[in-house]
């Protein structure tokens, strides 16, 4: 897909939008996740859709996914009527991966993506100003994570940080609260990395399967890795969340 860039600041600091979409949607009786709807919105029109008032701060848009993905599912040709205007490219992987850091380990190398990004799971959608706030103002240090309020979730549906007096980030872990941790937060798959291409080269040098490992990563090298909260947001991962999204949409 040729990029159409109409930003009319060419000062303004901008990054690429990733979404990593080479799942196999097994939680979902295996299909191409992002196609799923909710409401009158597919999953990735739906995740896309806080992103869109922050058009001229994104250079690029990047979905990665299986090439017979494309074949099974016609991906390519319905992501152009569904984001027609936007600047987007497909970065198509031969192979299946073995989860989602791999997989934007391939969609970084094959668009040759540089400098700032954020790596966005296709399953939820999250309103993102914090994040851009933060972007913009030269704030954001290494890495920024958005995390939600743990009360009344599980913990296993979540990768979980350990958060500092002044926000930062001490720890990560994966289903669990990292051993020591004062004050936890849940991670929404909504990452920045101010260079994607270190993040995808760690992805690549570890053989990790998932971001928080590479999140873990930086945190051992010294990077500074901020959080940010994140108050509004659906999450429609598995059936029963996109009930519960579902129904609340439907209240509105």
């Amino acid at each position: 897909m040729a990029i159409n860039d109409a930003n009319p600041d060419l000062n303004a600091p901008r990054l690429t939008l990733i979404f990593p979409m080479a799942g196999r949607g097994e939680r979902f009786g295996t299909t191409f996740k992002p196609f799923l709807q909710i409401g009158d919105q597919a999953f990735i029109e739906a995740a896309v859709e806080p992103f869109r008032k922050w058009r001229s701060a994104i250079s690029n848009i990047v979905f990665v996914f299986l090439r017979q993905q494309d074949v099974d599912f016609s991906v390519t040709s319905r992501l152009e009527k569904m984001f027609d205007g936007l600047p987007w490219q497909a970065a198509l992987l031969p192979l299946p991966t073995a989860g989602p850091a791999e997989t934007v380990a391939g969609g970084v190398e094959q668009a040759g993506v540089q400098g700032p990004a954020i790596i966005c799971d296709c399953d939820h959608a999250v309103n993102v100003d914090p994040i851009f706030e933060m972007f913009l103002a030269g704030l954001a240090g290494d890495c920024v994570l958005p995390v939600w309020d743990l009360a009344g979730e599980e913990l296993k549906s979540w990768s979980v940080a350990a958060i500092a007096d002044d926000g930062t980030v001490d720890a990560i872990a994966e289903k669990a609260a990292p051993p020591g941790a004062r004050r936890t937060a849940g991670v929404i798959g909504c990452y920045y990395f101010a260079d994607v291409a270190r993040a995808a080269a760690i992805c690549r040098e570890q053989a990790y399967l998932v971001i928080s490992e590479v999140v873990a990563d930086l945190i051992r090298q010294g990077a500074r890795v901020n959080s940010v909260p994140i108050s509004e947001a659906r999450f429609f991962g598995d059936p029963a969340r996109l009930a519960k999204a579902a129904k609340s949409s439907a209240g509105n």
